[in-house]
């Protein structure tokens, strides 16, 4: 049986197009570029797999002879292709030099919907053999781009093409990125939106199928999508996301940020880009704003927004901060060295386990913090039961005289505006805390396990402190200080990170900004 998925959107590329100027500034490459200069990442020496569906019998794939894709490489995973105009513009927005913010990449690999979810990569209908492991040469294909939807009909068939998924990503640490169907209010499609370890992705407008995963498919109750982003379809949307995964992806496989090889985990990036993003005014996780309650959700995302809209400045300094040194307990953290004010720490939680971190809040901000861990699959893919998920829970509680206190409920009030300090979904692989006027103070951010499974969870933890960028605080922990004089030193001669003044070498002038700056 063969699938039959449709395009989200079959239109030309001509008409689609929107130049990059019109939106690099709501997804933060603007400030991206403000702040690293010539050393900004461009996608380079990583590649996407585009997968899409056929635009007419035997055309799913971009023109390559289109002026924005001279000298990229494409390699076709499910034959020939004619050209199709769906294909072009997402490739325009996935890799293209003129109008994606990732014109670096060079290496595409071409599918047909259908072909990938069968015998060009995940092998659905063999019980036994499992995905192919993503090509490595001539460079890693770490990102697929799935702009179409679809479905076999069959929801049992669906979730085996899901589990494939789920188990490929956490195999190989790629990112499946993939698109909603459009309209406001639509039917939400199995795949490929409804997977548990890639990233589902919306439109900033609102106009897209959001809410619950459906009853009958794996997980059912799970938030969707995680990501919204500019464009006027969710076909061009999603590759916005691609490329913006393409930038992180590039950062931490080069020096300094490659030392640790966690760092550039699918789950990793996927935390940063979600924990990450900018949330708008109206952004809301269904946090009681009064009452017991107040401060807690058993809704980590927002229902039509997901984590809010994907912001590539945000995300690098997460990535590019140093991993995060947890306490085994929450009374241990609260005496420890507090962490910066942006990081992340990737984890396998066991059983019973918790993590904690100390925070220090210079001042008065909004902070973010997300937790999100894989689903692990085995090879049964036609067991009727789906495989079991871990359960962690997210936590921020407030030092008071050396002890960490809940601030659910009336302890908050004063703490925080709004927003949430306790994210305990059920169902999501994912918690996240979305606070509106976090006091100044000590504070201690906690994850627990709570569920009695067997299995493990590879997790990525990451939070981001919206205080003021400032001059020479290179690491973004909101001072100046010794460890971004390491950085800096560390990348003398090159292009970055340290050079402050954006002339395209790290060097004395570099320095003496940085110095003159110390907090």
């Amino acid at each position: 049986m063969r699938i039959t998925p449709r395009a989200v959107a079959l239109l030309t590329a001509v008409s689609m197009v929107t130049p990059l100027s019109a939106w690099a500034d709501e997804i933060g490459r603007d400030a991206l570029v403000a702040r690293l200069g010539a050393a900004t990442p461009t996608g380079a020496n990583v590649g996407i797999g585009q997968v899409e569906a056929s635009e007419s019998v035997g055309n799913f794939g971009p023109n390559r002879l289109l002026a924005e894709f001279a000298g990229k490489s494409f390699i076709d995973m499910s034959g020939a292709s004619g050209t199709s105009g769906h294909a072009t513009t997402v490739g325009q927005n996935a890799y293209g030099t003129a109008t994606s913010i990732a014109p670096g990449v060079s290496n595409i690999w071409v599918y047909e919907a259908g072909s990938f979810a069968q015998t060009a990569n995940l092998n659905f209908g063999n019980s036994i053999q499992t995905p192919m492991v993503a090509p490595s040469s001539p460079v890693p294909l770490r990102i697929f781009n799935h702009s179409w939807i679809g479905s076999f009909g069959n929801v049992a068939f669906d979730n085996e093409v899901l589990r494939r998924a789920d188990y490929a990503m956490n195999r190989d640490g790629t990112l499946f990125i993939c698109g909603e169907n459009n309209g406001a209010g639509s039917v939400m499609n199995s795949l490929m939106s409804c997977g548990y370890n890639g990233i589902a992705v919306g439109l900033t407008s609102g106009g897209h199928s959001a809410g619950d995963v459906a009853t009958g498919v794996d997980g059912a109750g799970r938030m969707k999508p995680e990501l919204v982003a500019p464009g006027q379809f969710t076909s061009f949307s999603t590759p916005v996301v691609s490329a913006a995964a393409a930038l992180m992806f590039e950062t931490t496989s080069v020096a300094p940020y490659n030392v640790n090889t966690t760092r550039r985990k699918g789950v990793t990036i996927k935390s940063a880009l979600l924990c990450g993003a900018t949330h708008n005014a109206g952004w809301q996780n269904q946090a009681p704003t009064s009452g017991p309650n107040r401060g807690l959700t058993l809704k980590p995302l927002d229902p039509v927004f997901g984590a809010g809209t994907v912001n590539v400045d945000r995300a690098h300094r997460i990535l590019t901060a140093n991993e995060a040194a947890p306490s085994a307990t929450a009374a241990g953290a609260a005496s420890a060295t507090a962490q910066p004010l942006v990081s992340w720490d990737y984890d396998v939680y066991v059983a019973a386990m918790q993590r904690h971190y100390r925070i220090d809040l210079p001042a008065a901000a909004d902070f973010s913090a997300l937790i999100t861990w894989n689903r692990a699959p085995t090879t049964q893919w036609t067991s009727g039961s789906a495989p079991a998920v871990v359960n962690l829970r997210l936590e921020l509680k407030k030092v008071v005289d050396g002890v960490p206190v809940a601030i659910t409920g009336d302890a908050g009030v004063g703490v925080f505006t709004s927003g949430n300090v306790l994210s305990a979904s059920a169902v999501d692989n994912l918690e996240h805390l979305y606070i509106r006027g976090l006091t100044a103070g000590s504070y201690v951010l906690s994850v627990t396990r709570d569920d009695a499974l067997t299995s493990v969870a590879a997790s990525a933890l990451t939070w981001f402190v919206d205080l003021p960028v400032i001059l020479g605080d290179i690491d973004g922990n909101g001072v100046v200080n010794g460890a971004d004089l390491g950085q800096l030193l560390g990348a003398w001669g090159t292009a970055g990170p340290g050079d402050l003044n954006g002339d395209g070498i790290v060097n004395g002038p570099d320095l003496g900004a940085l110095l003159g700056a110390w907090s």
